[in-house]
């Protein structure tokens, strides 16, 4: 097994990961939006065809299509929709189980602050479907669960493009990705900061629209929502190649 090195990065990196995936999203938008709505349709038809537990499987496969497609963009192919698929030829068996890991995980964090809480199942839901909770109690289950979570979110972060570009194993990818997120917190904190800020830029820009054409509003939504997808799911390449690659500077695509 070979060791893989990355840096600890300043926080303001964070940033420039955003930034760094809206430049290679903005020279081919038209593409990368359509590779993310086929992503977000697959999704959707995966959670109504299963309940939500194929997508929990399929979102680290289909996640390494970005990166390809990114990859190949920064080498001046164009990014296709083939690209999406790229984890189905790119160890597979080792991407797969990444989902079954998220899965665990989130029903261990959730039992712990359900614990910790003081709730029962039969707190979480009333007869007519509705929750029995009071705001204080949802409140406090949600932080506990948030906070457990955040050590499987970074084992996550980078788990697929090691398995991808640097031909890590299932565990050592796991394992290093939690090493790096953990010695560059303040940049995923920057990072998040980031996104939490696009996002609302986003749909205050929207706003208007949304309120002008309510019975259109959730069509709106999505289409604000596919490109955002686009960009977050770039800047996981970004922030990779800045953190396990960083002498190797990221320039903006070139339009193909």
């Amino acid at each position: 097994m070979n060791p893989i090195n990355f840096s600890v990065v300043p926080a303001a990196e964070g940033f420039q990961w955003l930034l760094g995936s809206i430049r290679i999203f903005r020279t081919q938008w038209l593409r990368y939006t359509s590779i993310a709505a086929l992503f977000l349709l697959i999704m959707q038809v995966a959670s109504v065809i299963s309940g939500g537990i194929l997508v929990v499987f399929l979102k680290p496969v289909l996640s390494v299509g970005f990166l390809a497609a990114a990859w190949h963009h920064e080498r001046g192919e164009l990014p296709e929709a083939r690209h999406l698929f790229a984890g189905f030829k790119s160890n597979v068996k080792a991407l797969l189980p990444l989902g079954g890991v998220y899965l665990i995980g989130i029903i261990f964090a959730a039992a712990i602050a359900m614990v910790v809480s003081g709730i029962t199942v039969e707190d979480v839901l009333a007869t007519d479907g509705k929750l029995k909770l009071d705001q204080a109690t949802q409140l406090q289950f949600m932080l506990i669960t948030i906070v457990l979570t955040l050590p499987l979110s970074a084992a996550l972060w980078f788990a697929p493009a090691l398995i991808v570009f640097s031909d890590a194993t299932f565990v050592q990818a796991l394992s290093v990705s939690c090493r790096a997120c953990l010695r560059n917190w303040l940049a995923m904190l920057a990072y998040g900061v980031a996104i939490f800020l696009l996002v609302l830029a986003s749909f205050a820009v929207a706003a208007p629209v949304l309120y002008l054409f309510q019975s259109a509003a959730m069509t709106f939504a999505m289409i604000i929502a596919v490109p955002l997808t686009a960009v977050w799911m770039i800047s996981d390449y970004v922030s990779y190649r800045r953190v396990f690659h960083s002498n190797e500077q990221i320039a903006p695509a070139g339009r193909v």
